[in-house]
């Protein structure tokens, strides 16, 4: 009696109510029988990427394209794969032969865009997007995916213009609000910033990023430091996935910056237990993963802590507030750095008396804030893109009441705004 070979019907079900083992079992059954069915291999693939074997998952939708060339989600789906992998070439090889298969796959050609984009091939980007614009009319995502390519080939009053062709045809489009705002604010379009911001809240009264950006620009209602909202709002998925990218865009330097200050501490051990607060994707960790036997992240976005899983360099990641996280009794800690993220915090001692606590004994922390030069009586600013920068005598007090020695205050250039320098200061300072 031939053996009984469960049908692929079933794997989709089984995918369908969350039990992958069951659907993965049933795929090697199918391809056992038959191991020329390029469906199977193609939903083997799907499992595999359900539970991020993403190597594995690419294989099996080669094996599928090899047995079957002409169906545009097998190539689609390898695509997404090489993405995850960070093979953008093999993801634009992947996506450009599900567009020829399949020219209307708009997921397909806005992912193709998006590869182009992480490239660094701006023209040809541009060149798509407004293609698609042209054949997707009403699509809000593809007039919102041309404005971000064309802010990054400096047409910024076209960007402005698709930004807003994006909400016209989907008001409740979060992203697409944020962006414009902070695109104008870029330009220094504050009272048409204020306009956006203004009219998102009236939309959406819950929006942290909308109440907190018409502070940052009128002053009403600035709080101490930004809303753990406005932050896990602001560093969404899309955010995260797109983060270093941007970060390349508006040449970063504060990972650069970080090791350098650390260098100049002369730490010759391996051995320390290190916190990395506020680590977003973990762009510092290559330059703490050789000092330490224990490296600790901590973040508020868990979308970006998921980016810093990637690294694979972090012992622990925690999705907590800064401030609660380090009264909550963690470390003792040799080493924090925190990098680019006190300029989301107005007032300092908290978080800097935070950082003693958490500290041992001769141990050391590194930070950077916004610079804020000012002739007025102002410690800190709220500005209008919605960071804080502080004055270098305010840091100074805020250590001293923290219980921290200044060892170090060195000016650098954090990043690039629109073509102009972003200063900053590099802090160190040690418990004693």
């Amino acid at each position: 009696m031939a053996e009984y070979v469960p049908s692929l019907a079933s794997a989709i079900d089984s995918l369908a109510r969350g039990d992958v083992p069951e659907a993965e079992s049933i795929c090697n059954h199918v391809l056992a029988a038959d191991p020329n069915n390029a469906k199977a291999w193609h939903l083997s693939g799907i499992v595999h990427a359900q539970q991020n074997e993403l190597a594995e998952a690419a294989e099996r939708f080669e094996k599928a394209i090899a047995l079957c060339d002409d169906v545009a989600i097998y190539h689609y789906n390898l695509g997404l794969a090489y993405q995850n992998l960070m093979d953008k070439d093999g993801a634009v090889k992947a996506y450009r032969a599900a567009v020829a298969i399949q020219p209307d796959f708009l997921e397909a050609q806005n992912n193709l865009g998006n590869c182009l984009v992480e490239l660094g091939e701006t023209t040809d980007a541009v060149r798509h997007f407004r293609d698609l614009g042209k054949r997707f009319p009403d699509e809000s995502i593809v007039h919102f995916n041309l404005a971000n390519v064309l802010q990054d080939a400096g047409e910024y009053n076209d960007s402005i213009d698709e930004f807003r062709r994006a909400i016209d045809l989907d008001p409740d489009f979060a992203s697409a609000r944020e962006n414009l705002g902070r695109a104008l604010s870029d330009v220094t379009r504050y009272d048409e910033a204020l306009v956006v911001w203004r009219a998102w809240l009236e939309h959406d009264p819950e929006s942290a990023v909308a109440r907190h950006m018409v502070a940052s620009i009128t002053g009403e209602g600035a709080p101490p430091r930004c809303d753990d909202d406005y932050v896990r709002e602001t560093f969404d998925e899309n955010f995260a996935k797109s983060y270093e990218h941007q970060l390349q865009r508006i040449g970063y330097n504060v990972p650069q910056l970080v090791a350098r200050s650390i260098e100049s501490l002369g730490i010759d051990r391996d051995d320390l237990i290190v916190l990395d607060a506020g680590c977003g994707t973990g762009l510092c960790a290559d330059a703490l993963r050789p000092l330490a036997r224990h490296l600790v992240g901590v973040d508020l976005s868990d979308d970006m802590l998921q980016e810093a899983k990637k690294r694979n360099a972090y012992d622990e990641l925690y999705e907590r507030e800064l401030t609660q996280f380090l009264i909550s009794g963690a470390g003792p800690f040799d080493l924090i750095i925190c990098g680019d993220t006190l300029c989301y915090f107005g007032q300092l001692v908290e978080v800097l008396s935070g950082f003693h606590t958490c500290l041992k004994p001769g141990g050391h922390v590194l930070f950077t804030v916004e610079r804020f030069e000012t002739d007025e009586e102002k410690s800190y600013e709220l500005q209008p893109n919605g960071r804080y920068r502080h004055d270098e005598s305010f840091v100074r007090r805020s250590l001293d009441q923290a219980g921290l020695s200044v060892i170090r205050i060195e000016t650098g250039t954090l990043r690039m705004e629109r073509g102009r320098a972003v200063d900053g200061l590099i802090v160190t300072a040690g418990r004693e």
